[in-house]
Order: C-alpha cells, then structure tokens, then sequence
C-alpha cells in the first residue's frame, strides 16, 4: 500500500507562489502605471533591483520642507 506523504505548510505554500508568479509578476508591471507616484516609484525600484540584483534609490521631494 502506497503511503501519500503530507506537504509541510512550506511545501504548499511554495507550489501556492509558484503558480502565481505570472499573474504577481503582471500585477507588478500594471503598478508602473498607478496615478499614485510613490506605487510607480516603488514598482520601479522593486523591479529594477529584481533585475539588476542592484540597489537603487530613489528620493521623492515635493518641495516640502522637513520638521527639524
């Protein structure tokens, strides 16, 4: 008699992501064109360093002045 082995929490949740990468991957892609800048710019970094394994830094200034 074959005795199925249960998948570790881990296990399922990894098959869970695995498929839905595409579908992660163009929700991603969709936030490069959100009416909220700081979604565009964070889309933008994410996927930049998911590509390039660089870090980049992006700095968002809207004329506000900082509380010292």
């Amino acid at each position: 008699m074959n005795k199925v082995k249960s998948k570790k929490p881990i296990e399922k949740s990894d098959e869970i992501f695995k498929n839905n990468l595409i579908k992660a991957a163009k929700t991603l892609v969709s936030l490069l064109d959100s009416k909220d800048e700081v979604v565009r710019l964070s889309a933008t970094e994410y996927i930049i360093k998911k590509i390039t394994e660089q870090p980049t830094i992006i700095v968002i200034n809207k004329g506000e002045k900082n509380s010292t």
